[in-house]
């Protein structure tokens, strides 16, 4: 018996398949690309979401910060020390000075008032609430007083604490008849001195970046023409406490990351080109540098502005 050999299937010749391959290939590189584009462009959309909400954040607390400050405030650079906010004379105009940082007075308690003469000369009773802690200010605005709190006793009593100073200033408070029988008052604020300062970052070598070097000083220039650009930067928030005997600054939180402005605050000049102690200036940008935003740089220009502090109790800043 003869087996028929002969099928009625017949196959894809190789022509056929090396076109279908081929078709194959590229949809499957144009479905990559697209795959690729999606990936990127969120990747970047991310990294400049997280930098601009950070920055964001760090800035409403600085302006509410500022708001509420009741002393001038006060240019500082990276190291702590007070920078002047007198202009820089210029070829046609004053330019106002740039800083790090700028520091401030904010009430912590009060309004408080001097409570009662304990018969004691050298001892305050304040009737507080919430109690001082030790770096904090103590000002009293009738007698125009204003010192660092070196002390605090009493603070187990719930209606006051005894206050010592720096300069001794509870034994120039006037115990006057009238405090003992309680017509008087003298309001009593404790207050924090605070400081938003911009550290830990990195110089970057760049051939169009926005900042130069001379005499071992950066300097900012137009954008695109220096050597230079800032990256990395923390806004790192301090409060002023005493360590031993000795006033330092406390760092409280890092309140924003990837700031690429070194010296983000100056004084705003008047029209006559003298410093406008009304306000702060802030130009404040964040960048995010890193290689996992699929070599996109995140940049945020977050705020040009001038913050303006509401009022003034302190004669000192």
């Amino acid at each position: 018996m003869r087996l028929n050999r002969k099928s009625g299937q017949s196959g894809f010749s190789v022509g056929e398949m090396g076109v279908a391959i081929g078709v194959a290939a590229l949809l499957g590189v144009a479905f990559y690309q697209v795959l690729q584009s999606g990936l990127t462009l969120t990747a970047k959309n991310t990294a400049v979401n997280a930098a601009h909400e950070e920055a964001k954040q760090g800035v409403l607390r600085l302006t509410r910060d500022i708001h509420a400050s009741i002393s001038v405030p006060q240019l500082r650079d990276n190291n702590f020390a007070v920078v002047s906010s007198t202009p820089v004379p210029g070829s046609s105009n004053p330019v106002a000075p740039t800083a790090a940082g700028v520091s401030f007075q904010n009430i912590s308690s009060g309004p408080n008032y001097v409570w009662k003469d304990p018969g004691n000369p050298s001892l305050v009773m304040i009737r507080d609430n919430p109690k001082p802690t030790e770096g904090m200010r103590l000002i009293i605005p009738f007698w125009g007083i204003e010192d660092d709190i070196v002390s605090v006793t009493a603070t187990g009593t719930a209606n006051h604490s005894n206050v010592f100073t720096a300069h001794a200033m509870e034994t120039n408070i006037n115990k006057a008849p009238a405090f003992m029988n309680g017509t008087t008052y003298a309001i009593v604020y404790y207050t924090d001195r605070a400081m938003y300062v911009v550290e830990n970052g990195a110089y970057v070598a760049d051939s169009a970046g926005d900042l130069t070097l001379s005499g071992g000083v950066y300097t900012s220039v137009t954008p695109g023409t220096g050597t230079y650009h800032y990256e990395r930067g923390e806004l790192n928030f301090y409060k002023q406490r005493l360590s031993g005997s000795t006033l330092v600054w406390r760092k409280i939180a890092t309140v924003a990351r990837y700031i690429s402005t070194p010296k983000p605050f100056y004084v705003p000049l008047n029209r006559s080109g003298s410093s406008n102690n009304k306000y702060v200036g802030v130009n404040l940008s964040a960048r995010d540098p890193k290689s996992s935003n699929r070599g996109y740089i995140a940049t945020a220009s977050l705020l040009s502005t001038q913050v303006d502090y509401r009022s003034r109790l302190t004669l000192e800043q």
